[in-house]
């Protein structure tokens, strides 16, 4: 309690302040008798002393050294009985007193020492037992409250009322999401302040704070979070921090706070998986499209909107299965990064994956590179976290297409120095050298092996060559014969001689496009030769 209120009860009326009066708001919370001269070796904070002044007569306790010596162990003031051995007191020790605002009170002289102590922890040992009756009171009070499932703002309406303060909800981000109606600034105002003009690093804000905005004292508390990284935060305005009950009411709401947070964050983690479990089905075929276009809508994803897909994974050199904690670490860390930035993108979890779908108006390399640059330094240093996107943008009904593009980039990531690759879309050269070595051996030999008997090998790589820059010139002989260096009769001769040779009609299409993928995989292996 408050020195000042111990001191208006009617027993202590006769007491008088001689010094240090606007050091009344005080906490004091035991008393004490002034019997040794090293008493400053044992203070204690919200401690009140009472001498009978004889130890400042004798000289064995100076007096400006003991109310120093108390004004620093946060004391709460110091009772000499009146008119017992000290007449008045210094006027050196009284201007000490008022420079600090630390109280010094004259008490009865009819009154033994004992009997206004026992007065004094009385009425402090009531205004306890009355507090924790109140906390105990309010504790219940909430929870029973909690038990019909209550909203933000009713929740914050009822521990406002309880312990007599403003109080407002915020996120992770620093958003204020919910206020009780005494609030006396804005939802958006307050957001503003705290997340633009105040420059706090709240994503790792871990202690209480203490700010002032528009003549108010704000108080921001850290509530307790199943994730860290899906924190939220209380305001508490005006908190007194030397009022002990205040305090340990606003635990009692801190602690109510906390648990409707986690219940939040279980709720949160089921709709994640929920959603997860509507992209897996819609990735595998399980759902019609005018399913998935009906949920969309219900989602407020326009069904036509098209995404890119982006596939996440966390690699360790050390193991093979990364454990439960590092993947929700990057889930968390992800779904926080997305809703800083706002940014529109889709988040599920497949396997150890985490799958996004960008907008296609966001810039997916630019977005990946900052989540990427964002998620890395905070995890441990064995682990990378790499990403792999696609190359094409489709609405979700082909989610499957663009996630095979994402999973490939995602393989081409493991052995790149950079941490996120685009999916390239593979040409026909690159299809071809992706045939196995002896497969595409055995198929040109098959084809082409009539090219071999009866030619010297020069004639064969002449006529080889003629071969193929027919088909890459699209059979025009005019380009085949000036890139050749030799003149457009000797190419019809010489496509007339394979005619032959193989046994073939070069105007039959299902026989030009054999011969043209022989001609391609012999052209590839020349160039590997």
């Amino acid at each position: 309690m408050r020195l000042q209120t111990l001191l208006n009860t009617p027993s202590m009326r006769q007491m008088r302040v001689i010094a240090g009066e606007r050091g009344l708001d005080r906490e004091i919370n035991n008393i004490g008798m002034i019997e040794s001269p090293d008493i400053a070796d044992y203070l204690k904070a919200h401690q009140f002393l009472i001498t009978n002044g004889y130890p400042f007569i004798n000289t064995t306790t100076d007096p400006t050294a003991l109310i120093t010596a108390m004004q620093e162990a946060n004391c709460a003031g110091l009772g000499v009985k009146d008119q017992r051995y000290l007449d008045h007191m210094p006027k050196a020790v009284l201007e000490l007193a008022n420079e600090l605002n630390f109280p010094i009170i004259v008490t009865p002289a009819d009154e033994l020492i004992s009997e206004t102590m026992r007065k004094m922890l009385t009425i402090i040992l009531k205004s306890q037992t009355d507090e924790l009756s109140r906390i105990v009171q309010v504790n219940q009070t909430l929870a029973d409250f909690l038990l019909k499932d209550p909203s933000h703002a009713t929740v914050l309406n009822k521990c406002s009322e309880l312990i007599n303060h403003p109080l407002f909800l915020m996120d992770s981000h620093f958003r204020v999401v919910s206020a009780s109606q005494n609030l006396p600034m804005t939802r958006d105002s307050l957001t503003d302040y705290l997340r633009n003009q105040t420059k706090i690093d709240y994503f790792n804000l871990h202690t209480r704070l203490n700010l002032t905005t528009h003549g108010e004292a704000l108080t921001i508390i850290p509530l307790f979070s199943a994730y860290k990284e899906n924190k939220a935060f209380v305001g508490v305005l005006n908190l007194d921090a030397g009022n002990s009950t205040d305090q340990m009411l606003t635990q009692v709401v801190i602690n109510t706070l906390s648990f409707v947070n986690s219940r939040v964050d279980m709720l949160n983690e089921s709709a994640f998986r929920n959603q997860s479990g509507f992209y897996l089905n819609v990735m595998d075929g399980g759902i019609s499209n005018e399913l998935v276009n009906k949920t969309l809508k219900a989602r407020q994803i326009e069904p036509s909107t098209k995404f890119h897909c982006a596939a996440i994974l966390v690699t360790n050199n050390h193991q093979t299965l990364l454990s439960n904690h590092l993947l929700e670490q990057v889930q968390q860390l992800t779904l926080w990064f997305i809703k800083e930035y706002q940014t529109p993108v889709i988040a599920f979890s497949l396997k150890q994956q985490l799958v996004l779908l960008i907008n296609d108006k966001q810039n997916a390399q630019h977005f990946l590179k900052a989540l990427v640059d964002f998620i890395q330094p905070k995890l441990d240093k064995q682990a990378r976290l790499i990403a792999g996107y696609s190359y094409s943008t489709l609405p979700l009904t082909e989610l499957a297409t663009i996630y095979n593009e994402a999973a490939e980039a995602l393989a081409l990531s493991q052995n790149s120095p950079h941490a996120v690759t685009i999916y390239r879309p593979k040409y026909v050269k690159e299809l071809i050298s992706l045939i196995p070595e002896n497969e595409a051996k055995s198929f040109v030999e098959r084809v082409l092996g009539g090219l071999v008997g009866g030619v010297s090998a020069n004639e064969q790589l002449n006529l080889l060559n003629t071969l193929y820059g027919y088909f890459y010139y699209h059979q025009n002989i005019a380009e085949v014969a000036g890139h050749l260096s030799i003149h457009r009769n000797t190419v019809i001769y010489r496509l007339k001689k394979i005619e032959k040779m193989l046994t073939l009609n070069l105007d039959d299409p299902e026989q030009t496009q054999t011969l043209e993928m022989a001609v391609l995989l012999w052209h590839n292996q020349l160039k590997q030769k």
